[in-house]
């Protein structure tokens, strides 16, 4: 049995082997990440409470907005990293590193000082639309998050240089560890101190800092030894190469950040914070689908921008087909997930929430359609093709938003579902499978070739 397993692993080309590799890595260890993340779930919301788990969701997400401050650099990193390791010129990709570390540095450095001091002097009760009593908590916990934010944007940029030289797997493992960790430090909270979400904040922040920084001195003392950063190799001219397509990267972020992380704080205002609690069980649920899609698709990027380095259409051609399979059974495994929620709900929140099944359809349509959608925008930045994916996007983010206000006002937390599901439909679910066809069989013209 192992000689056949390490059979299959090692068979077809030296990419496939790679990504066949990493892939059999990344479930193991996702798998237990998803497991941690559900557990973490009913800890969380032990610890706090269903009212207050929802407005540390909305926190969340909107710190994630600053991380369309980094100026797409970290993805045009990626794909200049990749074209220098490729054609075997690791000072290069050493110069690219050392610049883009100095770069996001500089920047988070001062969005930080802006977005703490602007901090003080916001209405957070009011923003959340929170309970009054809150505001001492929700003040410091926002800026513990946008600190702890700010720090994971500079240190994790090493995960990104894993992904590029196509060892996801090991990325995967920080990962993994983080959320092993997260669930002891809560559980150790739940018993020994009192739920409030200052506390929440310096856990989850805390634990997510002690694994970057301990993943950053083993991955550059071992892996990623010959590209690690120094102020002797940084070339602020060099900045122009990754910021030309970093730029469209940028866009690229600020719009899946307005289409994805806008969710939290539109329910909250329309709805109430515990319907945000609602709509996050069943994403977190339903979010098994583009977990396992991540673990597939992960390696692809950085393969197909070597295929297409070295010409190789034919292996893309192939592999584009079985991709295509692969979301298919997803679907499928999706249909039987939301058949058999009420069932797992029972079991892994008991009665503290209730999810409707028509909620839990709804979320489980938006994560498939994703998933297609993602599948697409991932091989296209691996041919760093984005400027058509940027127009589709932007079309759908300014379509949705003014649908998801609509539709959240007049009819809840369906409407707002249904209202993502026409934009993803009528903007982003087609337009990248052409492009792909046009680019692998090297037909693409006009801004397809974009």
């Amino acid at each position: 049995m192992i000689g056949r397993i390490k059979s299959y692993l090692n068979k077809g080309n030296a990419r496939s082997a790679r990504a066949r590799k990493n892939i059999a890595a990344m479930v193991l260890l996702r798998g237990t990440s998803a497991l941690c993340s559900l557990i973490v779930v009913p800890l969380t919301i032990g610890y706090v409470d269903k009212y207050e788990y929802g407005i540390w969701l909305t926190i969340s997400s909107l710190v994630a907005w600053l991380s369309f401050f980094d100026l797409g650099i970290g993805n045009g990193l990626r794909n200049k990293f990749i074209d220098a390791v490729a054609r075997h010129k690791p000072k290069l990709a050493r110069i690219y590193v050392s610049t883009a570390y100095s770069l996001i540095g500089m920047l988070v450095g001062a969005v930080w000082l802006i977005a703490v001091t602007a901090s003080y002097f916001i209405d957070w009760c009011d923003v959340l639309n929170a309970r009054a009593d809150l505001a001492f908590q929700l003040r410091w916990t926002v800026i513990i998050v946008i600190t702890n934010f700010s720090l994971i944007f500079i240190l994790a940029l090493n995960r990104t240089l894993l992904i590029a030289l196509q060892k996801p797997a090991i990325s995967s493992a920080f990962d993994t560890t983080t959320q092993v960790l997260l669930c002891a430090v809560l559980w150790i909270l739940t018993h020994y101190t009192d739920g409030t979400l200052i506390h929440l904040a310096f856990a989850m922040g805390g634990t997510s800092m002690a694994v970057l920084i301990a993943s950053n001195i083993w991955t550059f003392s071992t892996v990623l030894r010959p590209y690690r950063p120094s102020f002797r190799y940084v070339r602020f001219r060099m900045a122009r190469g990754i910021m030309s397509m970093g730029i469209l990267f940028f866009f690229l972020q600020i719009i899946a950040i307005a289409f994805y992380q806008t969710n939290n704080l539109i329910i909250s205002q329309f709805v109430g914070p515990a319907e945000v609690t609602v709509y996050n069980i069943a994403y977190k649920y339903t979010n098994v689908l583009p977990m396992i899609f991540s673990i597939l698709i992960t390696p692809f990027w950085s393969a197909y921008a070597e295929a297409n380095v070295n010409g190789d259409y034919d292996w893309m051609r192939s592999t584009t087909s079985k991709l295509i399979r692969t979301v298919g059974m997803l679907a499928l495994l999706g249909v039987v997930m939301v058949v058999f929620s009420p069932v797992f709900y029972k079991i892994w929140i008991r009665d503290v929430v209730d999810v409707p099944l028509i909620i839990t359809a709804l979320v489980c349509a938006f994560q498939i359609l994703n998933i297609w959608s993602t599948l697409w925008t991932q091989l296209l930045c691996g041919f760093g093709k984005i400027r058509l994916q940027t127009i589709c996007s932007s079309l759908c983010c300014l379509s949705y938003l003014p649908l998801g206000i609509m539709g959240c006002k007049y009819f809840g937390l369906k409407g707002l579902l249904i209202a993502s599901l026409i934009s993803l439909v009528a903007f982003t679910s087609w337009f990248g499978i052409i492009q792909v066809h046009k680019l692998t069989n090297r037909t693409a013209k006009g801004i397809w070739n974009k």
